[in-house]
């Protein structure tokens, strides 16, 4: 790699670390629950919110995926932080069921954007410069601005809200949000050959078909499952156990992320000791048992496990790219990857009503209960179809 190729790449590199630490900073996040609640919403009106969010970034991961790989991925990642914004100023205007949908219904548009994109640039520049093997170094970190930038804007939501209120957290996120379009400017795309929407989009499914592709596809599902009920129930959890200080809760949501950037730095360390396998058995597990342990523990040692959770979460990204890269070509790849993301949301989108349903009916210990045993039993089912 000639000198002016290298300080390219680490230009670009740099650019997409500022990226990230803007990517998702979701000030608002740990006080959601209870602005929807104290405009009347339940925790199988929640659900249902959430669901719309899903829905909607179910049905736009392909068109975005293709989207980025057709045009170039500096659009989806100037445009996908400016729709969450707009996300977030409707839910701040709202003041109903409806409008809170079209909110969620944005930010999941919104999201859908950023899923693949990101992850694709990075891996076609490294490419271009003939570094490959240095992907899963790279992503991890990123992947730890990614999640400190979220932990950072945490705390200033936690700060906001003790003193403005749970609302005002909202447009602070909204302009942090802004922020990643306007980083996103400075990318520099790396030359390619574009191709038709439709040879993309077949090119891809037909990657996915293949059994290492197909078999990482099912392990997200379960993963991911179980990492979104984890995060989108630590609100009802909290409130549950009687939490809901506002400062209290930026500090709790803020130490969380933070606790889950060494995990995601040591992905290289930890696959080099531990191996493949063993990581790919040990994150979905550590998840479902620690909430069967919550469903029967619902207070401090309840919230002390929401710690555990961050290993797999500091983890898996960085983990799960690098497995869905090698098997996945450069001219698919962020639709590809929009795929494996696609069958990720549409099963939560599909679950969390009924753990919704379950819990407004039956209690949250019957919720998480379910989820844990089901969790546990679909990890075992997909890690012994693991190909060999």
């Amino acid at each position: 790699m000639t000198a002016i190729a290298q300080r390219e790449t680490q230009r670009q590199v740099r650019v997409l670390a500022a990226y990230a630490a803007f990517t998702y900073p979701f000030a608002c996040v740990p006080f959601l629950w209870f602005y929807f609640r104290d405009h009347g919403i339940g925790i199988d009106g929640y659900a249902n919110l959430i669901s719309v969010y899903y829905v909607v970034m179910v049905v736009a991961e392909v068109p975005t995926g293709l989207l980025a790989d057709r045009f170039g991925r500096k659009p989806t990642l100037v445009l996908g932080p400016a729709v969450l914004a707009a996300g977030f100023a409707v839910l701040r205007l709202g003041d109903d069921f409806a409008s809170f949908a079209l909110g969620e219904a944005l930010l999941g548009l919104g999201h859908a954007l950023l899923s693949g994109a990101p992850s694709a640039l990075l891996y076609d520049t490294l490419a271009r410069a003939g570094r490959t093997e240095r992907f899963l170094l790279v992503e991890a970190r990123l992947h730890g601005w990614r999640t400190l930038g979220t932990a950072a804007s945490f705390l200033a939501g936690g700060v906001v809200a003790a003193l403005a209120g749970n609302a005002a957290t909202i447009p602070l996120t909204a302009a942090l949000c802004a922020c990643a379009g306007l980083v996103a400017l400075a990318v520099r795309e790396p030359p390619r050959q574009r191709t038709r929407a439709p040879a993309l989009l077949l090119a891809a499914l037909g990657e996915l078909r293949l059994g290492e592709a197909r078999w990482i596809a099912l392990y997200y599902v379960v993963l991911f499952c179980l990492l979104r009920y984890c995060f989108h129930t630590y609100q009802p959890y909290l409130d549950a156990a009687g939490q809901e200080e506002p400062l209290v809760l930026g500090l709790l949501f803020c130490a969380l992320n933070a606790f889950a950037v060494p995990w995601s730095r040591a992905v290289p360390g930890l696959l080099r000791r531990w191996g493949e396998r063993a990581l790919l058995w040990a994150m979905p597990l550590s998840l479902a048992l620690s909430l069967v342990v919550m469903a029967f523990a619902v207070g401090g040692l309840g919230v002390l496990l929401f710690f555990v959770h961050q290993a797999p979460f500091g983890a898996h990204w960085s983990v799960i790219q690098t497995y869905a890269n090698r098997h996945l070509s450069g001219q698919s790849r962020a639709t590809a990857l929009s795929v494996l993301s696609f069958a990720g949301r549409i099963a939560f989108a599909a679950v969390f009503p009924v753990l919704g349903w379950l819990q407004a009916r039956s209690g949250l210990t019957a919720a998480y209960a379910a989820a844990g045993i089901g969790g546990a039993l679909a990890t075992i089912a997909v890690m012994r179809r693991q190909p060999r």
